[in-house]
């Protein structure tokens, strides 16, 4: 018979751990496996901490850091120090000077067809736990931030873009307007300064996002729409509507109603359903659009009300397949 893995059993007896009430005996436990050799041990027990937000834990948390850093073959893929970050988050620790010290840590691990950088998510949590401080100065946060935004890595600069967004600020609205107008090689990165706009300041930032509605770059027509769409403004919604109508391009127009299925608004919802009854080549594309909205009951009796109009076979098999019910 085989021996267990103690890795294994250990891991178990932490899922164990996480459902059972707060205890001197489970406490005990934990600091214990923060101890121990394994990184994926470990990571499960800053997971739990931050979890039961278990706060008299937060300086043993970060005592890991430093030892994880000068010796990353400790923690191959920044498997604890990203759960240690996300622990310290949910417990509310305010501490500049490590954030800081985090964003700019990488580490390059060798992998196939190349080697990679496995702290882009290290980097991109240190700067929303930054965001959160109430030690440092607007100023100094983005200061740290406009660095990540020059990342080498896609995934933090996008993380660099949320985070600026959380810092809140008034004045964080031109820098993310800059950006946006500037661009990046990636277009995710402007989609997450048109999100983030949307957020802060939805009237004022609709128009200057649906300008992108008209940009020569497909794909940041894309972001631009799901942002729009994501945001729920009926003027944001009205907008997406009449650039469907004024559109040609049917992989646009598909692209556009995806982003209109995505608001869940009403004025959304009835478009989409008109354009589904006109039984046209676009409403395939209009029911699969309205296929995130399959969780809310009304919704999804409106639509499969609609199906059933249309009295077609494809259009019901496709309602049957992405809405999970039988239309007869």
């Amino acid at each position: 018979m085989a021996k267990a893995n103690p890795i294994d059993a250990r891991l178990k007896r932490l899922t164990e751990l996480a459902n059972e009430p707060d205890s001197e005996a489970a406490r005990a436990e934990l600091r214990r496996c923060l101890q121990a050799s394994s990184n994926l041990v470990i990571a499960k027990a800053a997971e739990i901490i931050g979890e039961r937000e278990l706060t008299e834990f937060s300086d043993e948390l970060k005592s890991l850091w430093s030892p994880l850093c000068t010796e990353p073959e400790r923690d191959r893929g920044c498997t604890v120090k990203a759960a240690i970050v996300d622990a310290l988050a949910r417990l509310g620790f305010d501490d500049p000077d490590f954030c800081l010290a985090g964003m700019k840590y990488a580490q390059i691990e060798p992998g196939w067809p190349k080697a990679s950088d496995t702290a882009v998510n290290v980097r991109g949590g240190c700067a929303a736990l930054l965001a959160r401080s109430w030690r440092i100065a607007v100023n100094d946060k983005l200061i740290a931030m406009t660095e990540l935004l020059a990342d080498s890595e896609r995934v933090a600069r996008v993380h660099a873009v949320n985070a600026i967004a959380d810092v809140g600020h008034e004045c964080v609205i031109p820098l993310l307007r800059v950006k946006a107008q500037c661009g990046d090689s990636k277009v995710e990165v402007t989609g997450a300064c048109f999100s983030a706009l949307l957020r802060l300041r939805p009237e004022e930032s609709i128009p200057f996002v649906a300008r992108y509605l008209r940009h020569s770059d497909e794909q940041l027509v894309c972001e631009s729409a799901a942002a729009l769409g994501e945001c729920g403004r009926p003027n944001a919604i009205q907008i997406l509507i009449e650039t469907w109508k004024r559109t040609e391009d049917g992989d646009l127009n598909e692209s556009l109603l995806i982003s209109l299925g995505l608001s869940r608004h009403t004025l959304a919802v009835d478009f989409l359903i008109s354009v589904l009854t006109s039984v046209t080549k676009a409403s395939e594309s209009a029911l699969r659009a309205l296929a995130p909205n399959r969780f809310y009951p009304d919704i999804r009796q409106q639509v499969q009300t609609a199906v059933e109009g249309t009295k077609n076979g494809r259009l019901r098999a496709i309602f049957n397949e992405l809405f999970g019910g039988s239309s007869p």
